[in-house]
């Protein structure tokens, strides 16, 4: 008498057999024209375009921060307050002894936020054009810029920037001043304009692109009668083309500022930090 499988067991024979390759490769060496991830260089990624991917943020940890509270739902192991973070991929960077970054563009923002009363977060960029300014009023207490409905507007310093590692290679990055650290965005903007290099013919010196000095962004403990913090300590550091790769890291800045200036570069939206000193430095320059 031949026997029956009932349909219970034909699903279990199928769950413990292994489940089978869906596409097939030839088991034989292949050749290094065969296997070429240069000549592969952004396959898969042909339907992305501009919304589909933003520049990551950096930002300073503060006491404050939900990457440092273990009770957060934004806490990062190992995070503390002073420490340069990247928060999208949850990158941590010590900030006694910073980071090496190149500035490539610079513009000055006008974020408005959510009242912290009502939960906090992002609303909106406005750009560089101060009009919006002629709708806030400034809290004679705090200096804080505020809207009708309670949401505040910061003035920000915003830098686009390259993150150089020590294998040579270098990630594009936005990097956020405000409130206390507006002074910090002025010396730095002053230490790239008034930098001036031998020029090659007919003697005398010239202001080069702000893409062609590094710096060194370290961070370190500041505090007010309000409280205390950490904030930005900028210093120059090699000039972009004495760097082991500096000619192709200057033409990659280069071509990274054209994009920034078409508009093909789109930003994460920034996280609302906390800075004891509130806006008092963000009065319009």
């Amino acid at each position: 008498m031949k026997k029956t499988t009932s349909k219970k067991q034909q699903v279990k024979k199928r769950q413990e057999e292994p489940t089978k390759t869906l596409v097939k490769t030839e088991s034989k060496t292949l050749s290094k024209e065969q296997v070429n991830a240069e000549s592969d260089a952004g396959m898969g990624q042909e339907e992305m375009k501009r919304d589909d991917y933003a520049i990551p943020r950096l930002t300073i940890l503060q006491d404050l921060s939900p990457q440092v509270k273990k009770t957060e739902d934004g806490y990062i192991k190992g995070a503390e307050a002073g420490m340069i973070c990247d928060v999208l991929s949850e990158k941590l960077f010590a900030g006694d002894n910073g980071i090496a970054v190149i500035p490539v563009s610079y513009r000055r923002a006008h974020i408005e936020w959510k009242a912290r009363k009502s939960g906090g977060g992002f609303v909106k960029d406005h750009g560089s054009d101060p009009a919006i300014l002629s709708q806030v009023q400034r809290d004679p207490d705090s200096g804080a810029l505020t809207f009708q409905n309670g949401n505040t507007l910061s003035i920000v310093g915003e830098y686009f920037v390259f993150l150089l590692d020590k294998e040579g290679g270098f990630s594009p990055y936005v990097l956020s001043m405000t409130g206390s650290q507006q002074k910090k965005s002025r010396r730095w903007n002053t230490m790239i304009n008034q930098l001036r290099v031998p020029a090659r013919e007919g003697g005398g010196t010239f202001n080069p692109a702000m893409f062609y000095m590094t710096y060194r962004l370290s961070t370190v403990p500041e505090r007010n009668d309000q409280g205390s913090w950490f904030g930005w300590k900028i210093q120059p550091e090699t000039p972009t083309l004495e760097l082991p790769n500096g000619d192709q890291v200057y033409v990659a800045a280069r071509e990274f500022r054209n994009q920034i200036n078409k508009g093909d570069v789109k930003v994460a939206a920034p996280a609302q930090g906390h800075d004891p000193a509130g806006e008092d430095d963000s009065k319009p320059m």
